[in-house]
């Protein structure tokens, strides 16, 4: 992945061509599915060399730091194609180790990028009050970041993601959206599977519907869910999608991740999400007077 190594000569106030570009699609809604990655690692890495099949790379917000650590940017492990998509939610130990400034050391070095925030964890159990408070400082701390990424003209796109489940919840979103005219939306759905999540895809769409309803947004990006049958019955808002188990199971042969393998299964399952486009998204009003609150 030499074609990375002019970017260092040209210094830092430059971009390349590729930069350039992606500077500017980093701010384009992600729509389709993506794959999921987990660096460092050799045969992800291997997967990714000279991939063209590739747009969005999504990677957890430690893995990024990991390798920055060890190669000094992405340019060894990333096509100049590639745009990552920087996941910030991890284990409650690592996100609440993370600092500010730990965010902003690795979004200037992995720009052109999106990244969605994560502070504070948000469970069902949690008590109103401190699910409210965390309401509270994640839309924060959302806030500072945004701040801080233009104050430092970083190109860098936030989508923000769900700390809650119900219609009010997310009305808390509404004024940080209106703010900073966010058009997507990252709904984690890793948490709606097995143990005690009871019908755990039913429940995740009436949460996805819950979020759209309250923020009236235009784009939904789905991480953790890319099960062919899961893919069906979201609202038509639900674009985009991403996860790692069902593409690595598809595209594993003896020899490895195979890339030929990776636009038949991007295709069949973008076929299952594109679905939904024909559904009727259901009136905002609508969820005035009856909540989904499952």
């Amino acid at each position: 992945m030499s074609s990375y190594a002019e970017s260092q000569e040209l210094g830092r106030g430059q971009q390349t061509l590729h930069e350039a570009v992606n500077s500017h699609r980093i701010y384009e809604p992600i729509r389709g599915v993506h794959p999921r990655i987990e660096l460092p690692d050799e045969e992800f890495e291997k997967w990714l060399d000279g991939n063209q099949e590739i747009e969005y790379v999504v990677i957890n917000f430690s893995d990024t730091e990991e390798v920055i650590e060890r190669d000094g940017d992405l340019s060894q492990v990333l096509e100049p194609w590639h745009i990552p998509v920087i996941l910030g939610m991890e284990c409650d130990e690592a996100v609440n180790a993370r600092t500010l400034q730990d965010v902003l050391d690795v979004l200037a070095i992995a720009q052109p990028a999106i990244y969605v925030p994560d502070v504070v964890y948000s469970y069902n159990w949690m008590e109103d009050e401190i699910q409210e408070n965390a309401l509270e400082a994640y839309t924060g701390h959302v806030r500072t970041l945004q701040e801080l990424v233009i104050e430092e003209n970083f190109d860098v796109r936030l989508i923000p993601t769900n700390k809650g489940w119900k219609y009010e919840h997310f009305l808390e979103y509404r004024e940080l959206f209106e703010e900073f005219d966010y058009e997507e939306f990252a709904f984690y759905a890793v948490q709606y599977t097995g143990g005690d999540a009871g019908n755990a895809i039913n429940v995740l769409r009436s949460h996805v519907r819950n979020s759209i309803a309250a923020i009236d947004m235009e784009n939904v990006f789905l991480i953790g869910r890319l099960a062919e049958d899961d893919l069906l019955d979201f609202a038509p808002r639900v674009r985009g999608a991403t996860g790692l188990r069902q593409w690595t199971d598809a595209c594993s042969t003896e020899s490895g991740l195979s890339q030929r393998l990776w636009p038949a299964f991007q295709e069949e399952r973008e076929a299952k999400l594109s679905v939904n486009d024909g559904q009727e998204q259901r009136p905002v009003n609508e969820f005035g007077g009856t909540k989904e609150d499952n």
